[in-house]
């Protein structure tokens, strides 16, 4: 009797350990970071002169963080939401003819359904559709003027995503934002007013990953 339940619990064991991640029923729960920096330089036309005025330097410094969840209603395939805070930063080269600094503060939210494609349930990719709101308020920063304009814009957005998956072990996912394709509405109020509408793609423009633990 005792042999018969010992192999009763090694047997249940055995079913729940190849168990894959990211069957049907599995949950996953977790935090994303992202976090990009970059420079730009350009030249402005002066009209005075009718020729290119001197080169302008830009640097750009953006991060976000938040939590997410997911609930794979089939093997393969999940579906979540996540909100995550932002902050930006421009900081533009004295001398512009605009402010000298923006600044930004987002709160984003979003919903997605992601199809995973593994090599032995261990690293593949995910991809999907998924559907975004952000909430941006911005301001500029000039010499003399600490708010030289305020503006908050809404974002609503969808496309497809692409993310890179890998399983260092059976219960921990790592994640990293390869490239997205997406449609975006925004509307600007306040020192800008208006609306507008454009069309994304990229692929690999910053450090975007997620830590997830599959239970």
């Amino acid at each position: 009797m005792y042999k018969k339940l010992l192999l009763v619990c090694v047997s249940a064991i055995t079913i729940h350990t190849a168990k894959a991640q990211t069957e049907k029923g599995s949950q996953m729960i977790g935090a994303s970071f992202g976090f990009s920096t970059s420079t730009s330089n350009f030249k402005t036309f002066d009209a005075s002169i009718n020729a290119l005025g001197p080169t302008q330097h830009s640097k750009f410094t953006t991060y976000n963080i938040g939590p997410d969840y997911s609930y794979f209603i089939a093997d393969n395939l999940d579906l979540g939401a996540g909100v995550s805070y932002g902050y930006s930063k421009q900081e533009n080269e004295a001398g512009f003819t605009f402010p000298n600094e923006q600044r930004s503060r987002a709160f984003n939210a979003g919903l997605y359904l992601r199809k995973y494609v593994l090599f032995e349930n261990k690293i593949g990719i995910r991809t999907g559709p998924y559907l975004n709101y952000n909430m941006t308020k911005l301001t500029a920063f000039d010499s003399g003027n600490p708010s030289y304009y305020n503006n908050t814009n809404k974002t609503y957005s969808g496309g497809i995503g692409l993310d890179f998956v890998y399983f260092p072990v059976k219960k921990l996912a790592l994640a990293a934002r390869m490239g997205n394709i997406n449609y975006s509405h925004q509307k600007m109020e306040g020192y800008t007013e208006g609306t507008s509408n454009g069309f994304n793609a990229s692929f690999v423009n910053g450090v975007n990953f997620s830590v997830n633990y599959v239970f």
